[in-house]
């Protein structure tokens, strides 16, 4: 059986508060509920655990697969979400990732009602933080994968997706890129400020908190406007679309600025994503998904606008030089 762990030894530590506190409280039927969950989970684990090794070589029928065979198969057949061409054992640790995100996302709910001011519940919302950019960081890369216009970086995008999808038992985090982790968690704690809607601030900001990988990605793509645009729709929380329209007022009536207020009334709608530092952190997830969509949208209409996400071109930038442009 395999010796890894559900949880980390922190997450284990609050489920086993939780638990105590919940019996304490003499709120049985939540705790049975979340044994229950509990208990389903630990079968999901355990079903994982039996799958063999993605990057291990196997004989099938005469023919022998591994992890070039994947990687060839992946990179040569994989298409917008084709789901049957990936591997069993990705599919059910993707579920499995998703299912620790809504176990952790009903002990945030069993927490609030017994102390609504409760210190857990931030960190409740950093362990979901985590699950939450790894199953994202799988996304950019299948998009990635997926992209029949471009074939750049699709070897180095398989083989990482390939060392995420072996290592979705483990609890501990397994992040091939930090960097693009700790962007995401910088724009959740960035407000955005509507300016002149040039992102001096943003830039600024990120500026202080990056690193210079980070430093130099930012700095190379406003040199493109696709990846510029890109990089400007991530920070402002709008699609390029909509910023046109905030930007097309602001210069018909001679403003410099606008606030939160402003922006609500010209596009007529509270469409702003990640506005607030103590949002959800699904909110960052559906930020990105909103991105990405509209990013595939013009690449099929042939409209104005970046045709990928911010992340997608960090991701290509990062690939070559984390992984010295060998596949791993």
């Amino acid at each position: 059986m395999n010796q890894e762990s559900v949880w980390s030894p922190e997450e284990d530590a609050l489920i086993t508060m939780i638990s105590k506190r919940l019996i304490h409280e003499n709120q049985i039927s939540d705790y049975q509920i979340m044994q229950k969950n509990l208990a389903a989970l630990k079968y999901q684990f355990d079903a994982l655990s039996l799958y063999p090794s993605i990057t291990e070589c196997s004989q099938i029928s005469g023919s022998t697969r591994n992890i070039d065979t994947l990687v060839a198969a992946l990179g040569e057949n994989y298409r917008d979400e084709d789901v049957f061409v990936m591997p069993t054992k990705a599919m059910l640790g993707r579920c499995f990732e998703i299912s620790r995100i809504n176990l952790l996302y009903m002990l945030y709910h069993l927490v609030c009602p017994i102390d609504a001011g409760s210190p857990h519940k931030d960190d409740i919302f950093g362990f979901i933080m985590n699950h939450m950019l790894s199953v994202m960081t799988e996304d950019v890369l299948l998009q990635i994968l997926g992209d029949t216009t471009r074939n750049d970086a699709k070897d180095l995008a398989a083989h990482v997706l390939a060392r995420i999808w072996e290592k979705r038992l483990s609890a501990a985090a397994h992040s091939f890129s930090p960097e693009l982790h700790n962007m995401w968690l910088i724009r959740r704690n960035l407000i955005p400020v509507f300016g002149t809607l040039m992102g001096t601030h943003e830039y600024i900001t990120l500026y202080q908190d990056v690193d210079i990988m980070c430093r130099d990605y930012i700095l190379r793509a406003t040199e493109f406007p696709d990846e510029a645009a890109a990089l400007e729709e991530f920070l402002f929380g709008l699609p390029f679309e909509e910023l046109n329209i905030v930007k097309d007022y602001l210069f018909r009536s001679g403003k410099t600025s606008a606030c939160r207020d402003d922006i609500v009334r010209i596009l007529g709608k509270d469409s702003i994503y990640l506005s607030n530092q103590v949002d959800d952190p699904l909110e960052i997830y559906r930020f990105f998904n909103y991105r990405r969509k509209c990013a595939v949208s013009r690449q099929h209409t042939r409209n104005n606008g970046p045709i990928c996400t911010f992340e997608e071109n960090f991701m290509r930038y990062l690939l070559p030089r984390k992984t010295g442009g060998q596949a791993q």
